[in-house]
């Protein structure tokens, strides 16, 4: 972008900084003064896309593509920003539309397949992906997602190119992070469990390294930050006259990832009353960083001290996010939210959501360890390593048991194992804990079209639910001992 003034120049390097609010409040007064290249509207998209400002950043890209109709990565990141919008429909057209102006442009290709495949609609996720495939056949992430929704995809031919790729290609982090994994796959299907583990291992060190800054940052503050302060929050309490939030009735979703919560979610959705489903928002752990930076990370603190968290300034700044969510009503009583960390985050929760439940999903920890292990889930830093996960849970299971003893009717731990062998039973004890009046439908949630899944268990909620397979993960326990 051709820099116009110092002014432009100036605010430009905020930006590059990320230094995301004095950028757009930089660029704003720009805008106020003079014309301005129409790149600055896509900065500003930029920017506010990272603030979680997501009204703002469509108004901004929308903006940009007055000056740029025909910019196919323009649309395909309004597709972006929709999806994370849950404005499932207009995601796919923009997508669409992207393909439309560039018939090869691979980002929208794969963003159109990873759509169809959260739909569950697999035929046309599987033809999306062979398309990216013709354009990129070397893309190892291509392969490792078709092997996901596609058994009989990795063939013993396959696993062998994808070895030559590993050894005569200079791929990077996330390509060789994906080939691991589907040569772990492999191993695993022969029943060749070291070497499964082996592979798992390599396979995470390159998943961390493809996003070593944010990796490290974020791994610190859930494995050492995080765990020692979760109960040492002191609140300043809403005002009660001004409180809005008395009468809506939040089921949050907590416990550790591959434990049963995305089956627990589509169960509470598919009843007939309305239970409007937010998915993995993350944001009581953005609000409260957002609005207590200073507090939280005060050089003055000693380990014993107490945070003061200001309950008002934390609600603004989460209901200034959850308003960008196409299916959120403030004046719909039901919602459920999934974000599973929230286990750190109960008391905080409690205090904006006075009538806030909770639904704890659980499994025998050692298969939930293994579980998470073969799992490539790209934006949890603590994921990538045997020693990180074990350490994860231990905290996991010290704040679960703080919090279930200090709220014992605000929390309602379900066990995968009691789930599947009485779905129908579980299911409706789920239900009363809700405050909503349980049906069969609430136990068909396979069968729905509009059931939206972008977790590592979308495949899994397209059919019945499945009996627990006690024996799957027993192998595994020597490789667990190492790390307890």
């Amino acid at each position: 972008m051709k820099i116009v003034n110092r002014n432009l120049e100036d605010a430009l390097n905020l930006y590059k900084k990320k230094n995301y609010f004095q950028a757009k409040s930089a660029f704003l007064k720009i805008l106020k003064t003079q014309k301005v290249p129409p790149d600055i509207f896509f900065i500003l998209f930029e920017i506010s896309k990272n603030l979680n400002e997501l009204d703002e950043a469509e108004n901004y890209l929308i903006k940009y593509i007055e000056f740029d109709k025909n910019n196919h990565i323009a649309f395909n990141n309004l597709g972006n920003l929709y999806l994370k919008k849950n404005k499932y429909k207009e995601a796919e057209k923009y997508y669409l539309k992207a393909i439309n102006l560039k018939k090869d442009y691979l980002p929208s290709i794969l963003n159109l397949a990873l759509y169809y495949e959260g739909l569950g609609n697999i035929e046309l996720a599987k033809e999306f992906y062979n398309k990216g495939l013709k354009i990129s056949p070397k893309n190892i992430g291509i392969h490792f997602s078709l092997s996901k929704i596609d058994e009989k995809f990795i063939s013993e031919k396959k696993i062998e190119y994808i070895k030559k790729l590993i050894n005569s290609e200079n791929l990077d982090e996330f390509n060789k992070a994906c080939a691991y994994f589907l040569l772990a796959k492999n191993k695993r299907k022969k029943k060749e469990y070291e070497s499964e583990i082996d592979y798992l291992k390599k396979a995470h060190v390159s998943a961390f390294n493809n996003q070593n800054d944010f990796n490290k940052k974020t791994s610190n503050y859930w494995l050492n930050f995080i765990p020692k302060i979760f109960n040492k929050f002191k609140f300043i309490p809403i005002n009660a006259k001004e409180d809005k939030t008395k009468d809506i009735k939040p089921l949050f979703i907590i416990g550790l990832p591959r434990s049963g919560s995305t089956i627990v979610e589509s169960i509470i959705s598919s009843g007939t009353e309305k239970v409007i489903n937010l998915g993995e928002t993350n944001l009581i752990n953005w609000s409260l960083v957002n609005s207590h930076r200073s507090v939280l990370f005060s050089t003055n603190k000693n380990s014993d001290d107490f945070y003061s968290i200001n309950v008002e300034q934390v609600k603004k700044k989460l209901y200034s996010s959850l308003n960008n969510y196409e299916n959120f009503d403030e004046k719909q009583i039901f919602f459920t939210e999934k974000s599973l960390e929230n286990f750190f985050f109960v008391d905080l929760i409690i205090n904006i959501f006075p009538n806030a439940k909770f639904i704890h999903t659980y499994r025998n920890i050692d298969d939930n360890i293994i579980a998470i292990f073969q799992k490539f889930l790209t934006n949890i830093s603590w994921s990538h390593s045997l020693q990180n996960i074990v350490q994860y849970t231990k905290h996991y299971l010290e704040a679960i048991n703080f919090f279930k003893n200090k709220y014992p009717d605000k929390i309602l731990s379900v066990s995968l194992e009691a789930l599947t062998k009485n779905s129908q039973e579980v299911s409706k004890e789920i239900y009363k804990f809700s405050g909503l009046e349980w049906n069969n439908k609430a136990l068909e949630f396979y069968k729905k079209k509009d059931l939206f899944s972008n977790t590592a268990s979308n495949i899994q909620i397209r059919k019945k639910i499945q009996k627990y397979d006690y024996k799957k993960y027993k192998p595994y326990k020597k490789f667990i001992i190492l790390y307890k």
